[in-house]
């Protein structure tokens, strides 16, 4: 063999290797992203959560949807919705953006006026808690939730 075939088969292995290499690397990152999501993405329901246990009395059940966020260009909010004690209806909890709901944490965003009107009432309180609450975190989108 000439030293050209040699050298040329030395890179090309080096090629195939290093290609190889970083598709491990990408999957690896791509996974460890996929639960640093996931682990924000639960903070987000609980702290939204926690919100309406501290701001409303009378909540024994609570249904959270996925987190939605922001699109690309910047459009909707950083909020979920929430079904209390199995209504028909949902309140969003959430922010304009993620950097105001880190900063300034959840507020209610929006929700059908009935919810007032039901055995809820809004009382705070801070020492309350999830503990004695039936809280399901689903992987349900905003518009699944609404079809209940």
């Amino acid at each position: 063999m000439s030293k050209r075939r040699i050298i040329l088969s030395i890179l090309i292995g080096l090629v195939v290797i290093w290609g190889v290499s970083g598709i491990f690397i990408t999957k690896r990152h791509v996974g460890q992203q996929a639960v640093q999501e996931a682990k924000e993405e639960r903070r987000v329901q609980q702290k939204c959560a926690e919100y309406l246990v501290h701001h409303y009395e009378g909540i024994k059940t609570l249904e959270v949807s996925k987190l939605y966020k922001p699109n690309e260009v910047g459009g909707g909010g950083y909020y979920v919705g929430i079904r209390v004690n199995n209504s028909d209806s949902l309140i969003f909890v959430g922010s304009d953006t993620e950097e105001k709901f880190k900063n300034d944490g959840p507020s209610l965003d929006g929700y059908d006026p009935d919810f007032l009107k039901s055995s809820i009432n809004e009382k705070y309180n801070n020492s309350r808690n999830l503990k004695n609450i039936v809280v399901n975190y689903t992987d349900k989108t905003i518009n699944e939730l609404r079809k209940k």
